[in-house]
């Protein structure tokens, strides 16, 4: 009888132990989850190196494909919105990350109304150049990846109009007083370069990001697009990595000297009118945390699906230009005639005839 209940109590303790290591398991991983949506992928990259180094340096010089994107407006929306603000950012963040994710590409930092987005480029798939500059190879799994990040911009302009969550900011009589017409809009820049992968900060406060002049490259083409007037603006260097395909679907409108720069970079965009999208009609969901595990689970199998696809060559990123619904009725607008008169424009604009230039661009204009 006492051997009964003194073994009773041994499994108890055991059971309890047992329940404790699973609780300090779950907690552990908790923890990881939430250090590793804080700082991100390159983070964990970083973290990962420093434990290897015992607290060494562990920045590197890396290739990637950096993208900019900011809120449009948003210091009179952030004046009437007050508190909620907050929901607003993190509303489009969802969207932003969401689509990138889908794309291959890594959300990096969150500043305020701007993201910082990331392709990095595999190790093998970079090289030094006559230069001694570090530079993408040209190869079919790079033009890929490079089109990759095209397209999540383009599919991030066509899912910000078709938010729901987002029409109703445009119905905001308080936001409607300041800007009439109001819509939820983004600017976007992307480049390609080095940079320096790291952690920046003190012991007080780290961020793992990237730092170089290719960086604030791609800053500085998202500011452009309110001069342009284009939602969009990719570098002639950017462009150059993308396929044929992709690349004929792009427009060169102006060659400058960017800040930071000796070199003339062309501006490119990529035409889209987002206003021919209709905002999509809210789906009920009954468990909406579980349906957004769910997706989240899904939507990461699909993700390495597609890249594995793609860089394989099975599938061809560029074909969404034909095959996607969004991305052909934000192109609808924009004839060949369009295109091949703009090219007559801007080629005498670059030749110096700015007289001649005028007429064939106002003659698209009319």
């Amino acid at each position: 009888m006492k051997q009964k209940k003194k073994n009773k109590k041994v499994k108890k303790i055991k059971t309890d132990d047992e329940y404790e290591t699973v609780k300090i398991e779950q907690t552990i991983i908790k923890i990881g989850a939430l250090l590793a949506i804080g700082f991100g992928e390159a983070g964990a990259k970083i973290i990962a190196d420093s434990i290897g180094n015992e607290g060494d340096n562990a920045n590197s010089k890396v290739v990637a494909i950096f993208g900019f994107c900011d809120i449009r407006n948003f210091t009179d929306a952030t004046e009437v919105l007050q508190e909620d603000v907050m929901l607003f950012v993190n509303e489009v963040a969802d969207i932003v990350h969401g689509v990138v994710d889908r794309y291959s590409g890594a959300a990096n930092k969150n500043i305020g109304d701007a993201f910082l987005l990331v392709w990095k480029f595999n190790p093998e798939d970079v090289e030094v150049n006559e230069d001694g500059e570090l530079v993408t190879k040209r190869n079919g799994r790079n033009a890929q990846y490079a089109d990759m990040s095209v397209m999540s911009f383009l599919k991030i302009i066509a899912e910000i109009r078709k938010s729901h969550k987002l029409e109703r900011y445009s119905h905001n009589q308080q936001i409607l007083e300041k800007l009439p017409n109001f819509q939820v809009k983004l600017g976007f820049g992307l480049h390609v370069g080095w940079a320096i992968e790291g952690a920046i900060g003190s012991d007080f406060k780290i961020d793992a990001s990237y730092l170089s002049p290719n960086v604030n490259t791609a800053s500085r083409l998202e500011a452009a697009t309110k001069q342009f007037g284009v939602p969009l603006l990719i570098s002639g260097e950017m462009r150059k990595i993308c396929t044929p395909r992709t690349q004929a679907n792009m427009r060169i409108i102006d060659i400058v000297t960017v800040k930071g720069s000796n070199e003339p970079t062309e501006m490119v965009t990529c035409d889209v009118e987002q206003s021919l999208i209709k905002v999509e009609v809210p789906k009920r969901q009954r468990n909406k945390r579980q349906d957004k595990k769910m997706k989240k689970v899904r939507g990461r199998i699909e993700r390495n699906r597609y890249k594995q696809a793609a860089m394989s060559n099975q599938i061809q990123v560029s074909e969404k230009f034909e095959l996607d619904e969004d991305i052909k009725i934000m192109r609808s607008p924009y004839s060949k005639e369009f295109f091949e008169t703009f090219k007559k424009g801007f080629d005498q604009y670059i030749g110096g005839d700015w007289k001649k230039s005028a007429e064939y661009l106002n003659s698209i204009e009319g």
